[in-house]
This record gives C-alpha cells, structure tokens and sequence, in this order.
C-alpha cells in the first residue's frame, strides 16, 4: 500500500506508477482504506507492519455484528 503522503514505499510507487500507465488504475493509500472499511461500517481499524517481498503490511477492523 502507498503511505499517506503518496510518495512511497518504492515498491508501492512503482507498482502505482504501473498501474497508471496501463490500467488507469492505481495503488490506494492506507488512509483511503481505513476511510472506506470505516464508512460501511468497520470499528478498530488498524495497521500492522510485515515486512515481506510485495507487502508492507495488513489492515484489520472488526465489524460488529447487527442486532
């Protein structure tokens, strides 16, 4: 996933620069991810670091059951 600021991990920039030119598409940051599991309904958002080839880390939430 890119950071914040966009600019970055490299793997991430280069894979959204990828993207860009051949999908229209591109790599979402974490905040966009946490903003959107938060507005459908997601609690405790957080973000976990690993450090693997490919990725840099995991977001999980909790949704709460209904009734």
């Amino acid at each position: 996933m890119m950071d914040d600021a966009k600019t970055g991990p490299l793997a991430a920039a280069m894979m959204s620069l990828c993207m860009l030119i051949d999908t229209e598409g591109r790599n979402y940051t974490w905040s966009e991810y946490t903003t959107w599991l938060k507005e459908v309904g997601f609690t405790n958002v957080r973000r976990i670091p690993i450090h693997s080839p490919g990725a840099n880390g995991l977001l999980v939430g909790r949704k709460p059951e209904n009734g």
